[in-house]
């Protein structure tokens, strides 16, 4: 028989758990929170999956656009839209259960859950800051995120929603195709005539068409807090 000492210490080497991954810039929020039967999570979806982890349950809230991602009894992934209060803070030895998709990983315990936040910027507004130069030697904006859609109907719309999603205040949308976001203009941003913003995309249908920046000029918009 084992020393109770080695004993013990056998047992709790079982309970530790590797760091998971949190992708699509996520935040830790909550290691581990007490939780109840109305949820600590507002708004809260909460489904069951086979190959649920932190990381697995995130891109399933942030698919859906939810911006808090909860995981719980090692299979529950919470998506909601925010906390009711301030959770109370659990031990993380209380978030003992491993995750269905991967026994390396905690997964909360019962009515423990480890709570994530999304970058997603708050509700709020955009104003429309001007028509800018970019070339690949004048850059309009600093360190820009480059995406693209399906479509470019109603471009402006898509490319600030996307920028709102993933937490950058500046939006701007180029030769009615590219879609950038930012953290704000880059040294010596050249702000032209917003006539050179001349390249037009459709909106819905009976609408019309909105400017949608031109060649190699970014029309951009600016988030306020």
């Amino acid at each position: 028989m084992l020393p109770l000492c080695v004993a013990a210490f056998l047992f709790a080497t079982t309970l530790a758990f590797d760091t998971p991954t949190i992708p699509l810039n996520w935040s830790v929020q909550y290691p581990c929170a007490v939780d109840f039967g109305a949820r600590i999570i507002a708004g809260v979806v909460t489904t069951q999956h086979a190959d649920n982890t932190p990381a697995t349950c995130i891109e399933r809230c942030d698919a859906a656009n939810f911006t808090y991602a909860g995981v719980e009894y090692s299979n529950e992934c919470h998506c909601g839209t925010g906390l009711k209060g301030t959770p109370q803070v659990a031990p993380t030895s209380d978030c003992n259960m491993a995750c269905t998709g991967d026994p390396d990983l905690s997964c909360g315990g019962s009515f423990r859950i480890q709570i994530y936040k999304s970058p997603a910027l708050p509700p709020g507004s955009w104003t429309a800051t001007g028509c800018f130069v970019d070339t690949p030697t004048q850059a309009a904006f600093a360190n820009p995120v480059h995406t693209t859609f399906a479509t470019n109907l109603d471009l402006v719309s898509q490319c600030i929603n996307f920028c709102t999603h993933i937490g950058l205040p500046f939006s701007g949308v180029e030769d009615a195709s590219d879609c950038q976001c930012s953290t704000g203009f880059a040294a010596g941003a050249q702000h032209v005539a917003q006539q050179e913003c001349n390249s037009t995309c459709p909106l819905p249908p009976g609408q019309g068409r909105l400017f949608c920046g031109g060649f190699q000029r970014l029309e951009t918009f600016k988030y306020d807090f």
